[in-house]
């Protein structure tokens, strides 16, 4: 982190300070370090950072503790599942299923273990936690009549789960002081493209108290920009392009291959 962006966050945790304990109606503001993260073709995943201030301090004046729960989402897309079985010693594939509307990234954090902060029930209708997720599949996917939906939303899960886009951390927030808080969330190499929001909630006595929500692009800059927009904007010369490398590369590579 460079002089100058701490320089910035300080700045700004100090305007977050003055307004949360201004505003009685607003009892957390937040900031990430950075709005915005550019995908190079050496891009490796990131770490971004959030900074915030709750209006009271980690205890009001009743003795009513702060917690703290973000949620950063990334942008939905369609997913497709498959199964596979052995049918005559070939896996192949036989039966599976697509679901709409599914987070390409979503990690939450806490500053105690989230059980603890509020209850099922209210964690649901905020539709927090990855077991929110699950079940905003599975009812979605009911109206459909989907065979072994269940098994198909778990398996989602399990694999964005070991690709680190969909993660859950007990004490990733921690209080700097009375009123100040931080957390870090880690965005993979494999991280989809897109507009992501980072929801702020604060809770007292498992009660929510207040929300703020701040926001974060990801897109591609550079030659992998140039490549992605030839893409999809006009395919054909892409396909041409391509062709024309794949020729040249052969042709380097026999020459090549003569020479020795």
């Amino acid at each position: 982190m460079t002089l100058r962006n701490a320089l910035g966050i300080v700045a700004c945790l100090a305007v977050l300070l003055v307004g949360a304990g201004s505003a009685s109606a607003q009892q957390i503001e937040a900031d990430l370090t950075t709005h915005a993260i550019n995908v190079e073709t050496n891009f490796s995943g990131a770490k971004v950072a959030l900074f915030g201030a709750v209006a009271g301090g980690s205890e009001d004046e009743d003795g009513a503790s702060a917690d703290i729960i973000i949620v950063v989402r990334g942008p939905k897309d369609t997913l497709h599942v498959r199964r596979k079985r052995r049918i005559a010693g070939i896996w192949i594939n036989v039966d599976g299923a697509s679901f709409r509307n599914v987070p390409g990234y979503y990690t939450v954090l806490t500053n105690r273990p989230i059980a603890e902060i509020a209850s099922f029930n209210t964690l649901g209708e905020l539709r927090i936690g990855v077991s929110s997720v699950k079940t905003g599949l599975l009812l979605a996917s009911a109206g459909e009549a989907r065979k072994n939906a269940g098994d198909y939303i778990e398996a989602i899960v399990r694999i964005l789960g070991r690709k680190k886009l969909y993660q859950e951390t007990d004490g990733g927030i921690t209080f700097i002081g009375k009123h100040l808080f931080r957390a870090e969330f880690e965005l993979p190499a494999n991280v989809p493209l897109g507009n992501y929001e980072a929801d702020v909630y604060l809770f007292r006595n498992t009660q929510l108290v207040s929300q703020y929500t701040t926001r974060l692009g990801i897109e591609k800059s550079g030659l992998e920009q140039w490549i992605y927009s030839l893409a999809h904007d006009q395919p054909l010369l892409y396909g041409i392009l391509s062709v024309l490398l794949a020729i040249a590369a052969g042709m380097a590579a026999s020459a090549m291959f003569r020479k020795r």
